[in-house]
């Protein structure tokens, strides 16, 4: 280890031995429901990877986990969070072997294509690599393939003893996917025999090469089977609702299915409360099944921060993946402290942890971040995060914490605002707020609220019986629903056919239309008018296209919808000399926003409809990220009424008079300053 190396490591293992405080804080331990004893072996820094249930428990960031020594003492520690997988911290072996033999043939079958086999027979080398295994790579230039792998050792009386049967390289085009590497097991030196068969002649001719990569620490990975929430299939399409605990961000998702062969696009998002409403990934996912199997059912994802995963697989005209299930690769944190051993079978220290009620700790330790960054030095970096170089710590079973303090983690925003004048909201909605775990409560806004709010939402108040406000966070997007438009009036002339829509609230904002139609045929020009005003006297084009069915498709028609505020829908059809379509039902796509609140049981009020309204500024939207990190429990709301308070015009009539007062104010001050300068002027006549 070189100098350097030596003297980080001795800041490391001096400053995770000094305690962030005393005495730890009673309230600290309060804060966290769940806890851990921590046990290690050996002296000096300690390594703790973190276990997948403790991931989830915790926040994305981790500041809900805490470490504390024998004494109930606060520890520091750092976090590595691990690299991602395009960046590797490691040393790589690698050599070519010389090839002692090699065999080539055709095999041909009575049944199938010939099979195009091909050996070669190589030596181990004498010394095991670094990280006890090899990895055989090929090299070809053939442009698509797909090879069964044999991998045998010889032995010295010529037997032969299957260590790899069945694995599988190929290489596939359009787009382009290859796997050109086998995991040989870790076995001692020998020679091997290596056969690749395949019905897509002709042979590979491969160059060999043997790699042995060891990772440092901070590579780990752990799989977790998100649960779902909901599933739906419309369009063509599978469109998944998963959970996702707020402490795992994964890396991959890896979609796990039955169906022997598929080949589709998948698109996940993010979803839920908290979420940026992007897409986090997307791409390819492909089974080929023919003498050896070639698949990629993993998708890169970018950091999520919604509750939720939308994961939407396009099946086009094939029926759905069967056993469709989801799985979450994460990296696996790890926590680094210097924390003594304990007594024989003892623990040495108690890790707490979940609850999202504490913030990130700040300890001094910036200065030994450089270890863990890009441009490291190789040798400190291997010294800090090396599992070979530092004591291990692990983790016995998990109970609840029972210093814990069940109070709900919302408590510090449960207080009333401002006092607010009811007068110019034009309809309520009476609120009835349950007991929540952690003090945080759901509202989800229907059709009709959108109907009279302001595109911005802004004109929405959260109001206590006092008047008092209570502070809000909206969510946008939060759920879809679907509501069905009936047919009001129907007519023909012309050759065109005019559906005139009853919108279920208006004006109505939906993002889609979907139109159920009997025949099982069509291909017809549509244009889609939507009346911007109350009195329909302005109308617009929102779109234009043809309504098309192919034979044998039994899916509903799709239209997509502009973000904009409409009074009245028409459907027009050019159905030239064919009969009218029979249009069995027509329903719209909804998308509403969620109001999350922090208030104590009892009874509020949802006021709405100002739209002279200027945006509420509340600090905890401050403390967004915390509040939406806690569980919510849904609000009873009682159906949207008349305000009885509300003043028509009152926001206008106000802002005239104080303009009027001001400016009778100003003329004013301008009478007394004309007359004190004439005065003034009329002395200095005299």
């Amino acid at each position: 280890m070189s100098r350097r190396a030596r003297g980080l490591v001795a800041a490391a293992v001096a400053a995770l031995t000094v305690a962030a405080g005393a005495e730890a804080p009673r309230e600290l331990s309060t804060l966290f429901p769940r806890q851990a004893p921590i046990f290690v072996d050996g002296a000096g820094i300690a390594r703790l990877v973190l276990p997948a249930d403790v991931l989830g428990a915790c926040r994305a960031d981790l500041s809900d986990l805490r470490v504390f020594d024998r004494a109930d003492r606060e520890l520091a520690f750092m976090v590595d969070s691990g690299r991602a997988p395009e960046r590797r911290l490691g040393v790589t072996e690698t050599l070519t072997p010389e090839v002692l033999a090699v065999e080539r043939r055709r095999v041909d079958r009575d049944s199938g294509p010939p099979l195009w086999q091909e050996s070669f027979e190589f030596a181990l080398p004498e010394e095991a690599p670094a990280a006890g295994s090899w990895t055989l790579v090929l090299e070809t230039r053939r442009p698509s393939f797909v090879r069964r792998v044999d991998v045998a050792r010889l032995g010295s009386d010529g037997s032969r003893s299957g260590i790899v049967d069945g694995g599988s390289v190929f290489r596939l085009r359009e787009p382009l996917r290859e796997r050109l590497a086998v995991e040989l097991p870790a076995i001692a030196v020998g020679r091997l025999r290596v056969t690749l068969s395949g019905e897509d002649g002709p042979y590979l001719e491969p160059v060999l090469r043997l790699e042995s990569s060891r990772l440092l620490a901070g590579a780990e990975r752990a799989s977790v089977t998100l649960e779902e929430r909901g599933r739906r299939r419309a369009d063509g399409r599978t469109v998944v609702e998963l959970d996702r605990p707020r402490g795992l961000l994964p890396d991959l998702l890896v979609l796990d299915t039955a169906t022997a062969a598929f080949s589709r696009r998948v698109e996940v998002w993010d979803h839920g409360a908290g979420a940026s409403d992007a897409m986090l990934g997307g791409g390819l996912v492909f089974r080929v099944t023919a003498f050896a199997t070639a698949e990629e059912t993993s998708l890169p994802v970018a950091p999520a921060h919604g509750d939720r995963l939308l994961v939407i697989v396009e099946d086009g005209d094939s029926p759905p993946l069967e056993g469709f299930v989801v799985h979450a690769v994460v990296r696996r944190p790890a926590l680094l402290f210097a924390l003594p051993e304990g007594p024989p079978g003892e623990p040495a220290g108690v890790l707490r942890y979940g609850g999202g009620r504490a913030y990130r700790p700040r300890y001094d330790l910036d200065g030994l971040a450089a270890a863990f960054g890009p441009g490291a030095p190789g040798a400190a970096a291997e010294a800090l995060i090396d599992p070979q170089r530092l004591a291990v710590a692990r983790l016995g079973p998990a109970e609840a914490n029972p210093a814990f303090d069940a109070a709900p983690a919302l408590t510090f925003a449960q207080r009333a605002g401002a006092a607010l004048d009811r007068s110019p909201f034009s309809h309520r909605r009476q609120l009835q707020v349950a007991p929540s775990p952690e003090g945080l409560s759901r509202l989800l806004l229907q059709p009709e609220d959108a109907a009279l709010l302001r595109p911005d939402l802004a004109d929405i108040r959260i109001v206590d019986p006092a008047s008092r406000q209570w502070a809000y966070l909206l969510e946008g997007g939060a759920e879809v629903e679907t509501l069905e438009l009936p047919v009001a009036e129907r007519r023909t002339a012309a050759g065109v056919s005019s559906y005139r829509l009853q919108l279920p609230v208006v004006p109505a904002t939906a993002e889609r239309l979907v139109i159920e139609v009997r025949e099982p045929f069509f291909d017809r020009a549509f244009a889609l008018e939507a009346a911007l005003d109350r009195d329909r006297t302005t109308t617009t084009t929102v779109a234009r296209g043809r309504l098309v069915r192919r034979i044998g498709d039994p899916r509903p028609l799709a239209i997509d919808l502009p973000e904009a505020a409409v009074h009245g829908l028409e459907l027009r059809v050019e159905d030239g000399d064919d009969a009218p379509l029979i249009v069995d039902r027509v329903s719209a796509r909804f998308v509403m926003a969620a109001v999350f609140f922090a208030a104590p049981e009892g009874e509020y009020e949802l006021l709405l409809g100002h739209p002279d309204a200027d945006p509420p500024r509340y600090e905890l939207a401050r403390v967004r990220d915390v509040v939406l990190a806690v569980a919510s429990a849904e609000v009873a709301a009682a159906p949207l009424t008349v305000n009885p308070d509300f003043e028509p015009g009152f926001g206008a009539a106000r802002r005239g008079a104080l303009l009027e007062a001001a400016l009778w104010v100003a003329i004013a001050a301008l009478v007394v300053f004309l007359t004190a300068l004439t005065l003034r002027l009329a002395r200095q006549e005299r």
